[in-house]
């Protein structure tokens, strides 16, 4: 029989954190940004809990780089080949950035290739078997995707595994059996068309909410997978209990991206000798993993039987992403500042979240440049 839940399921947009006295920080330089992650199946990581979406323009190497040297973490997306990831390893070796924090993603299909592709990166890279995959499937709910959970684990007992997508506290458990890090979300990302194709997802703030408590409860860990609009929402999500959280669209417009900068030109109404005067403003090409895009471009096409659920776009050109992760760890510390929290890790304890009806003050937006 169909199920209508009545109460109130919210999202970013409907929340504020609320200031509050707490232990005397006088700077943002006091706050503790890194956290000491410590996953079921044995392993231990340190850093801000920060990651970069495993889509083919975010999820690329250069922007991997950045967040890995800024003590972050970070994943490259699934169509890469061993010898491009193994290139990579060396790489940063050589440049003195620690790869430990890196998350190899693999997909469903063509699943013993993908398996074997870590094998190879093993023994031919030195890649740690003990390091991280994430197991990349927009819907973790299809039997064939805890199948294939089971077998990674299998393979590769010591390593730290992130699955992912899921939108309901229900299959945590039964994932957290093999998995380490579960990302939440379906259907929120900037570049997804899942909601408008399938009447699928849920809110953010109520989903975090209920997938951190059921995680934590068997030292599992979670990661708040899309719907993040503003630095603001990072925080949002921290203090709600997210262990981690990932973002795309924050990315995707800089130089880091993969994607040609294409420049437009637009008529203003502002007139100089009684000429229009042209305004030119830059874009990076942005799109979803499931748009027909991303089909045409990694799986031969779309399929019969499938609809695109995501976007194709041009988002704005916002340089580079030093600015960006300067930004993120900026806006974390202070949020740290108004909650008393010392540390990243406490602010969830610090935290007291009201629901709004606005948030934002947007009087002057059309004025924004």
């Amino acid at each position: 029989m169909t199920q209508l839940l009545s109460e109130t399921y919210l999202d970013y947009s409907d929340i504020l954190i609320k200031p509050k006295m707490g232990i005397n920080l006088n700077s943002r330089k006091e706050v503790v940004l890194e956290r000491v992650f410590k996953f079921k199946h044995g392993q231990t990581r340190t850093g801000l809990g920060v990651f970069n979406a495993n889509m083919s323009t975010v999820g690329n190497f250069a922007v991997a780089k950045k967040l890995l040297a800024k003590g972050m973490f970070a994943t490259i997306h699934k169509h890469y080949s061993v010898n491009e990831i193994g290139n990579f390893l060396n790489q940063c070796k050589s440049e003195n950035v620690s790869v430990e924090n890196l998350f190899i993603t693999i997909g469903l299909r063509n699943f013993e290739e993908q398996i074997q592709k870590l094998k190879d990166l093993e023994s031919k890279y030195n890649w740690n078997s003990s390091q991280n995959i994430c197991i990349d499937a927009p819907n973790f709910y299809i039997p064939k995707a805890l199948d294939v959970l089971v077998k990674v684990r299998h393979e590769f007992p010591d390593s730290v595994i992130m699955v992912g997508n899921i939108a309901s506290g229900d299959i945590c458990l039964k994932l957290l059996d093999y998995a380490d890090i579960i990302k939440c979300g379906i259907g929120s990302g900037s570049a997804c068309l899942t909601r408008k194709q399938t009447g699928c997802g849920t809110p953010m703030v109520t989903l975090i909410l209920e997938c951190a408590d059921i995680a934590h409860s068997v030292n599992g860990h979670i990661c708040a997978d899309g719907g993040i609009v503003d630095i603001g929402d990072i925080c949002k999500a921290f203090c709600l209990n997210a262990d981690f959280v990932m973002a795309g669209g924050m990315f995707a417009g800089t130089d880091e991206a993969d994607g040609e900068i294409v420049e437009k030109q637009y008529q203003t109404n502002e007139l100089i000798d009684g000429r229009a005067v042209v305004q030119i403003k830059r874009f990076k090409q942005y799109y979803g993993m499931s748009s027909e895009y991303a089909n045409n471009k990694f799986a031969g096409g779309m399929c019969n039987y499938k609809t695109s659920e995501g976007r194709e776009l041009q988002i704005p050109y916002t340089g580079s992403l030093d600015k960006v992760l300067q930004d993120i760890n900026g806006g974390i510390a202070s949020c740290c500042t108004y909650i008393g929290a010392s540390s990243v890790k406490h602010m969830a304890k610090c935290a007291t979240l009201i629901q709004v009806h606005n948030q934002l003050n947007k009087v002057f937006e059309k004025y924004s440049v």
